[in-house]
């Protein structure tokens, strides 16, 4: 397995009941056959929705971590956001090229 750390910058904007946190990032380029990449979020710090290029890929109904296959839905460039009902900060995340099957 390999891990693509999404670090800063984020963008992270507040709301009256929800934190939007957003970031950009590139698809990674070079994928062997069969090979998954799964977006991870080590904790999401409270009830979630998690959309990837502006369409839902998973939502939380509580804190705690978040994983979901993206690999058929990455671009090029991509868009991630989490929209939190908390204003605490997000657990680190990555992006983790799985063999198949895993």
């Amino acid at each position: 397995m390999h891990t693509i750390r999404l670090g800063p910058p984020w963008v992270v904007t507040p709301g009256p009941d929800r934190t939007t946190h957003a970031r950009n990032f590139g698809r990674p380029r070079t994928l062997d056959p069969g090979e998954r990449v799964w977006l991870v979020c080590a904790r999401v710090p409270g009830p979630a929705e998690v959309a990837l290029n502006g369409e839902p890929v998973g939502a939380l109904p509580a804190a705690g971590p978040f994983a979901a296959d993206v690999t058929d839905r990455l671009h090029p460039r991509n868009a991630v956001t989490f929209s939190v009902a908390s204003d605490d900060p997000l657990g680190g995340v990555v992006l983790e090229v799985r063999p198949g099957g895993a």
